[in-house]
């Protein structure tokens, strides 16, 4: 979700109020039916070791990494000492629609793509042709389920799509690390969020289900594997909030994320591995509107590469900062990375290998300027970063039920208009930085979530967390957490709307009045997609848990 908001306004205010009124008919009748029973959550995995820098390293500067030739760059290629026992492999496969490698078929005509009627929120339930149609495509919108609709402007299916960007591409993208005993793997996909429990499509698709298959597979702890989405909001929907996701392309795009980790797993070799942080600050800014507040100003990055006689090859060039990917709108129907493959592009171009990149805290960061460029321009060249020399890498998980407390997402999420499982299961929170004053909250529907650490070496830390983290509480993050460089991901291992901390959030917005005039009128935009005010807390708490051990 982003900028394109004020372009549609005044359709949020009647889908908004078609919402609640769609509660009041739905909650009632639907709930029983498609609201799956309790799971289990898994269990906390404990926490990670201690691994605290050497004390006598400088403090981080604007550009960390810069000062003076890199540590173990000299090393040798040929054995696994050239990357202090480090193995990285990388892959990465197109989501171009293939309809008729999986039986089905893709609507390219915009005219044939339904969009909006908000009355059918309102008819639900009164009318026998509309319940038929929700039972026959698992889905309440009323488009053609053989379209796909892009994600992140508006609500409901709002922008079919009508071809794929041929130049960049849409891809989902992994890049494996591993130590020798434990491997991690951070995968992509170029849409605007991928869930981490689907309520009916393609039971296994969720990146719950994708991460216990393939740790079982691969022999690799499901902790250790994340999957996250770029958020381009010109790419694909794949949460249902925008439209029916064809069964089809569902399954493809979910075994595409199956088979790039494995391939990514599979493609490890030894390398060196070199982190940074670069400033970022004109590149992006703070969006919220009734108040001012910090952006997320560096963008950390991370390179593997293979010292070799004729200079370095590198395999992969990771970036991870806070802008939404805004800047093609709907780009006429065509998908396209948006920013985010262009700043991809750029670093192969520049340093070959593989480009990724994952965002931080995006919530309330809009981009400015040539994000692309400039972050591209900010990575130094290939040797001048910190090489990890501890070979230790290792990662932990924890999910909770987080209450949910928004009335007009719950009316929406319930009966399925976003795909995400949701629980009959009361739930409470009571999280903050002591007990003074916690955040508590407290429904009879929950969500079961996650939010994972992973380490790399003695000095990098990656978090993750399972919506649009606002930039507070990345930044938070990163100053908290004792190693020198931490990357804050968002919309990783799930897409669950935005997540400010509870003193951001206005709670009468949050109940659909942001809504009103794109935010304009009374509160923040952004409020109305937060499933509860105490959700951006507990995402802090359980992560600095982890990370303090």
């Amino acid at each position: 979700m982003g900028d394109g908001r004020r372009a549609t306004g005044w359709r949020l205010v009647r889908t908004a109020v078609a919402g609640v009124v769609a509660g009041v008919v739905l909650v009632g009748g639907v709930w029983a039916g498609v609201v799956a029973g309790p799971g289990a959550p898994f269990a906390d995995r404990g926490a990670l070791p201690d691994r605290a820098g050497d004390p006598s390293d400088p403090p981080v500067g604007a550009s960390a990494g810069l000062d003076g030739p890199a540590e173990g760059a000299g090393a040798e290629a040929g054995g696994p000492e050239v990357g202090h026992g480090l193995l990285v492999g990388v892959a990465k496969t197109s989501i171009a629609p293939r309809p008729e490698d999986h039986g089905g078929r893709w609507e390219t005509d915009p005219k044939a793509c339904r969009t909006l009627d908000v009355g059918i929120l309102e008819r639900l339930g009164s009318h026998p042709e509309d319940i038929a149609h929700l039972v026959d495509t698992g889905s309440p919108w009323p488009e053609n389920p053989n379209c796909i609709y892009q994600g992140g402007f508006g609500l409901g299916p709002m922008n079919p799509v009508r071809a794929f960007d041929t130049e960049l591409g849409l891809w989902v993208r992994a890049l494996a690390v591993s130590d020798g005993t434990y491997t991690i793997v951070l995968a992509v996909v170029d849409g605007e969020g991928w869930l981490w429990d689907y309520a009916r499509k393609c039971a296994r698709c969720g990146a719950k289900q994708i991460g216990a298959d393939l740790g079982a597979e691969l022999g690799i702890d499901p902790a250790g594997i994340v999957v996250a989405a770029t958020h381009s909001h010109a790419s694909p929907d794949f949460i249902g909030g925008w439209g029916f996701v064809p069964d089809w392309y569902m399954t493809q795009v979910a075994d595409s994320i199956r088979s790039t980790i494995r391939d990514a797993v599979h493609a490890m070799e030894p390398a060196v591995v070199e982190v940074g942080e670069s400033q970022a600050r004109r590149l992006n800014r703070e969006r919220r509107d009734t108040y001012h507040s910090a952006e997320e100003q560096q963008m950390g990055w991370l390179r593997a590469y293979v010292p070799t006689g004729e200079g370095p090859r590198v395999i992969a060039t990771m970036g991870a900062y806070a802008a939404h990917p805004v800047t093609k709108g709907t780009n006429d129907g065509v998908a396209h990375p948006d920013w985010v493959g262009e700043f991809e592009k750029g670093v192969e171009d520049r340093f070959g290998g593989m480009g990724f990149h994952f965002m931080t805290g995006l919530g309330n960061m809009s981009p400015a300027g040539d994000v692309a460029a400039g972050l591209v321009d900010s990575i130094p060249d290939v040797g001048r970063g910190r090489v990890v020399t501890v070979p230790d890498v290792s990662a932990v998980r924890r999910t909770w039920l987080q209450p949910v407390t928004n009335v007009p997402l719950t009316a929406l999420g319930l009966p399925g208009f976003f795909d995400r499982r949701f629980q009959t299961v009361p739930s409470t929170v009571s999280v903050g930085k002591g007990e003074m004053a916690p955040c508590v909250s407290a429904s009879l529907v929950s969500v079961e979530v996650p939010a994972a650490v992973l380490r790399i070496g003695a000095d990098t830390v990656i978090t993750t967390g399972p919506g649009e983290l606002f930039s507070n509480l990345t930044n938070t993050i990163k100053e908290r957490t004792p190693e020198r460089f931490t990357m804050s991901l968002s919309q990783a291992n799930d897409a669950l709307g935005y997540i400010p901390q509870s003193f951001e959030l206005n709670p009468v917005g949050q109940q659909g009045l942001g809504f009103l005039l794109s935010g304009f009128l009374i509160v923040n935009y952004e409020d109305s997609y937060a499933v509860d005010r105490c959700f951006g807390d507990a995402v802090l708490h359980h992560t600095m848990e982890m990370i303090r051990g």
